[in-house]
């Protein structure tokens, strides 16, 4: 085993012990003090618990981030930039655990006489959210030092590279929402939640193919999460992007108006197999829409329609066909273009994900339909990160792990005793078992499934 792979192994295993440590303590301090006396009547026991709390939950989280850090083959120990990013995770972890914090002060009874009051409520409130906001922004920020770089990327994959284009006003978007008091007050109210933005989602979808590579924006601080970026000079990026479509798989376009996307979008139809380009809009696409049907023709319909369902049309104020929809344009075998409809986020996966990642099951379900009109490969890829957080946080009770594996007979034993709590040890021993993994082993052990 060589050191990285020791590194990874030690990070995993110290991870594990910080997060199963500030879980028991959690678990623990619940049951530690009589949370009805009022606070003045023992001060002391209040500050005391709510001290040690933090302290558990600061461990827990210090225990997630070095478990990540092992499982992502993030050098922590050997990078000072690992561990500054470490550092703004654990910073907006801390905001967030302070978040947590003041919802369960308004739980507890002894408090509850103070939170009916307007002049303790307001600044409450506007405390959660801006740290909330903040909280989330500092972990966005702690995962761009974890990236790796085009030319890391490109080196370790051989596979034909998957170029994305955008305007790079797009690399700021993450939670996307039409004009209006309603959908900004949405936006404040729950928009710092979205941490996987439209690229990232894509990204994820489209790696089936190829590794994901994007000319990164000159002069960036820290590289945008999604896509591999790769850095060339003003006097060179035509070339690179010329070259780039020569080697590429495909060519994904983020659809905008912007003068160098439209020189992009013509090269690429000049250059490049229209089959091996897509073109993917989300919000007000009218612009793009009437430029394209100038310069390439009118789009054919797909035969599918993307339906908003009565319950998410009452919850965004009849404004749902807005929301996470758009199309993704593709050529089909007599090199017509084609577009299929990203619908609203409906599945049960939506619903559960839907506040952190809300374009995940729209886009997923538009680009499997577009894969298997290419003859593309639509193959799923098991996560260890996924397997080992399902078996670690709650879902070892239930068995997710093992439904998520593809193991529904060793699941279903767990679901069935739930109840005596003791599928959760033996989900904690499965996520040391899974943590203890090398990447290349757990693929063979749970080989990807079409």
């Amino acid at each position: 085993m060589n050191s990285p792979a020791k590194n990874a192994l030690r990070l995993k295993m110290a991870g594990l012990i910080f997060t199963f440590a500030g879980l028991v303590a959690c678990m623990a301090i619940g049951d530690m003090g009589d949370f009805e006396k009022p606070v003045a009547a023992a001060p002391r026991n209040y500050v005391f618990i709510v001290g040690a709390w933090l302290v558990a939950a600061h461990l827990f989280a210090v225990g997630l981030i070095v478990l990540l850090a092992g499982l992502k083959d993030v050098p922590l120990l050997t990078s000072a930039r690992a561990r500054r990013g470490a550092l703004q995770k654990l910073a907006g972890s801390t905001l967030i655990i302070l978040c947590f914090g003041i919802v369960g002060l308004m739980d507890l009874p002894a408090f509850k006489p103070l939170f009916e009051l307007w002049w303790v409520v307001l600044p409450s409130l506007a405390l959660y959210l801006i740290a909330a906001r903040v909280g989330f922004q500092l972990l966005r920020s702690g995962w761009k030092y974890d990236v790796v770089s085009a030319e890391q990327l490109l080196a370790n994959d051989p596979r034909q590279p998957v170029i994305y284009l955008r305007s790079f006003e797009a690399d700021s978007e993450i939670f996307l929402l039409p004009d209006g008091l309603w959908n900004k007050a949405r936006t404040i109210l729950i928009g710092y939640a979205v941490t996987f933005s439209p690229e990232q989602e894509l990204a994820a979808i489209v790696t089936r193919v190829g590794p994901v590579i994007a000319i990164g924006k000159p002069g960036e601080p820290l590289p945008e999460l999604g896509a591999a970026r790769l850095y060339v000079g003003d006097a060179d990026w035509k070339a690179k992007v010329i070259d780039l479509m020569a080697r590429s798989r495909l060519v994904i376009i983020r659809t905008g108006s912007t003068p160098n996307l439209q020189w992009e979008i013509e090269q690429a139809m000049t250059h490049v197999p229209r089959r091996q380009i897509l073109f993917v809009s989300l919000g007000d696409t009218e612009v793009f829409d009437q430029y394209f049907k100038r310069r390439f023709g009118h789009v054919l319909p797909s035969g599918r329609t993307a339906v908003t369902p009565l319950w998410l049309k009452l919850m965004s104020m009849g404004k749902a066909g807005n929301y996470a929809t758009g199309k993704v344009i593709y050529f089909d075998e007599a090199l017509k273009p084609r577009e299929e409809p990203i619908p609203p986020p409906v599945s049960w996966v939506g619903l559960a994900v839907g506040m952190m990642r809300p374009y995940r099951e729209p886009l997923q379900t538009a680009m499997k339909h577009v894969f298997m009109s290419l003859e593309l490969p639509w193959v799923t890829r098991n996560s260890q990160t996924t397997a080992v957080l399902l078996a670690l946080l709650g879902g070892g009770i239930f068995g997710l792990h093992h439904f998520y594996l593809g193991d529904r007979r060793r699941g279903f034993k767990y679901l069935a005793f739930f109840w005596i709590i003791i599928p959760m040890f033996i989900g904690w021993y499965d996520a040391v078992k899974l943590a203890q993994l090398a990447p290349h082993e757990f693929d063979r052990k749970y080989p990807p499934r079409s």
